[in-house]
């Protein structure tokens, strides 16, 4: 697309892009999660680099044609991940609640998925750990 540099451009078993949105995990330069009311949400750093990968499918989507012609990858199934942040940028906030705060916000985005980066990892090792013992290199 042009104008855009996206982080990681991956595509994915079924041929449609994924991008991956990588964002600071200790050094953001603001709050994972604010308290609102009585409850965790995401702060405004996430709604930002959401807004980034939105920006980034859409232009995929009006540059269609274009790149299914040029490439042969269909766009319409685009999907992006953003890794924004680690929860022991917040040691007042316990970890499941960080990570209840950003999947209760995945639930109500289409095509993007935000996750920390401990949550990534954390979820490698348990699809690492079901297939078998992982062994150290």
């Amino acid at each position: 697309m042009p104008g855009d540099e996206v982080d990681i451009l991956l595509i994915r078993g079924d041929g449609a892009p994924h991008i991956v949105e990588l964002k600071r995990s200790m050094t953001l330069k603001g709050p994972l999660v604010k308290r609102h009311r009585d409850a965790w949400v995401p702060a405004a750093q996430v709604h930002e680099a959401v807004g980034q990968a939105v920006n980034y499918l859409t232009g995929l989507d009006e540059n269609r044609e274009r790149i299914r012609a040029d490439f042969g990858i269909e766009t319409r199934r685009a999907s992006a991940l953003v890794l924004v942040g680690h929860p022991a940028l917040h040691p007042e906030v316990p970890e499941d609640e960080v990570n209840e705060a950003l999947r209760t916000f995945n639930a109500r985005l289409t095509r993007v998925e935000v996750l920390t980066y401990k949550e990534l990892v954390d979820n490698a090792e348990r699809s690492l750990a079901s297939d078998g013992p992982v062994r150290d290199a």
